[in-house]
């Protein structure tokens, strides 16, 4: 199993996974010509695409769909209501949270997430031997939900902001009281306290997802992460932490 984060953050996001038998990405939030170059660099074709989930109607979520609808056919696999927005027709299958989804030998679990969005999801992709947890944009996680987290081989988990770095940013109170508030977005402590929880052996990655460029940065998320993993007793000697660019592609991670 292959992933590739293109794109993550409020100017975009998109990123892609590949399987043996599958190449699936995972919302359009940027241009078909970003998502193109992104993918070919990696030396795919956007037009083998086989399979497209989107995480919630946002714009920085699927402002590059319509265009990416129009020059391939992949299967799409949206929320009913992220659809009752978007509208879209044709290829596509409603999904539920917490149902399973079977493509072939590869398992997608929906994972419900808190945010101002319609029907908003997450994601876990599992085949017989690797697995990815897929969370961006909730403003907490169901602890029931965490046993269900636990011990992936990678995280894309939302680290959006610095609480500090966001009530003194000079943005707008109603703005600033959105990100923070149970439908806004995760917080470095929320986000290294969760990861604590789902932490397991086969974990290898995390990606800090959705990283806000005016109120957050490198330094508070290592420093947060590394304070509230050491107050958890967790360690994570053996595990590569990685920010994702809302402007460049990183690096293909293969698991």
């Amino acid at each position: 199993m292959k992933f590739l984060s293109i794109a993550s953050g409020s100017k975009g996001n998109c990123s892609y996974i590949e399987t043996a038998t599958h190449k699936i990405l995972i919302d359009a939030g940027i241009s078909y010509t970003r998502i193109t170059n992104a993918l070919k660099e990696n030396e795919v074709n956007i037009n083998d695409l086989t399979h497209l989930f989107i995480t919630h109607e946002h714009s920085d979520h699927v402002n590059g769909l319509k265009i990416l609808l129009k020059n391939t056919n992949p299967k799409i696999y949206i929320s009913k209501g992220t659809n009752a927005y978007l509208k879209l027709t044709g290829n596509i299958q409603i999904i539920k949270a917490l149902e399973p989804i079977y493509i072939e030998n590869l398992t997608v679990i929906p994972i419900p997430l808190s945010h101002d969005a319609k029907e908003p999801l997450g994601f876990v992709f599992q085949n017989k031997l690797k697995s990815i947890c897929y969370i961006t944009d909730t403003g907490y996680i169901k602890d029931d939900l965490l046993g269900l987290l636990q011990n992936h081989d990678l995280y894309y988990l939302e680290s959006n902001h610095d609480p500090y770095l966001l009530r003194t940013s000079g943005r707008p109170y109603h703005l600033i009281k959105r990100i923070l508030n149970e439908k806004g977005h995760l917080s470095n402590e929320d986000s290294a306290y969760y990861f604590s929880k789902m932490k397991g052996d086969n974990t290898k990655y995390v990606i800090h997802a959705h990283i806000s460029e005016e109120c957050n940065n490198e330094a508070a998320i290592q420093h947060t992460y590394q304070q509230v993993l050491m107050a958890q007793g967790v360690s994570v000697d053996d595990i590569e932490f990685i920010n994702a660019s809302q402007i460049e592609p990183l690096k293909v991670i293969k698991l």
